[in-house]
């Protein structure tokens, strides 16, 4: 009887220790990325790295993870070689996106387009080789929708005026 009550202890003993092996991956884990979070090896950028830009500080996540861009392929466009980066924005409207660029990029002109049910604003300089591109979420035209994305582009040689508003507008137009 008493070898019975000892193998239903060691019994509950296993299947305790059982439940505990997910827990303790999941400990282990967490100790881990709190520790890299802890020595700084997440950047907060301030500035694109690819323009010299300033970047929009909504670029970086609640979790503070960090905002480096996700380079996109560099592609031709109407004959200009484009490299650009893309940042996700959080818990920002479109009006106050575009508000803090238009204060942070003097002497850029912008072009506003409604396409593929997202507002999409784009901010280029007067040489047309710089470029900064504002995509709300799906919404109606007229509507303040939160940000989508952030795109900082580079253009050489410069784009002419047209593609750059054709671009805004999502239609290539080369003149």
């Amino acid at each position: 009887m008493q070898s019975m009550a000892s193998d239903q202890s060691g019994f509950s003993w296993l299947m305790l220790r059982g439940n505990m092996k997910p827990s303790i991956r999941l400990a282990i884990v967490l100790v881990i990325w709190f520790a890299m979070i802890a020595d700084g090896s997440t950047k907060l950028l301030t500035l694109d790295p690819l323009t010299n830009l300033p970047l929009y500080p909504a670029s970086d996540s609640r979790l503070h993870l960090g905002n480096e861009p996700t380079r996109l392929p560099e592609s031709n466009v109407c004959q200009s070689k484009m490299q650009a980066d893309f940042y996700t924005i959080y818990d920002s409207k479109v009006n106050a996106t575009l508000a803090w660029y238009g204060a942070h990029l003097p002497g850029f002109k912008k072009t506003h387009a409604y396409a593929a049910n997202r507002s999409q604003d784009t901010f280029y300089n007067s040489d047309r080789t710089l470029a900064v591109s504002v995509t709300g979420s799906s919404g109606k035209a007229d509507e303040n929708a939160e940000t989508y994305s952030v795109v900082y582009s580079r253009f050489q040689p410069a784009l002419p005026e047209k593609a750059i508003i054709g671009l805004n507008q999502q239609k290539v137009i080369c003149p």
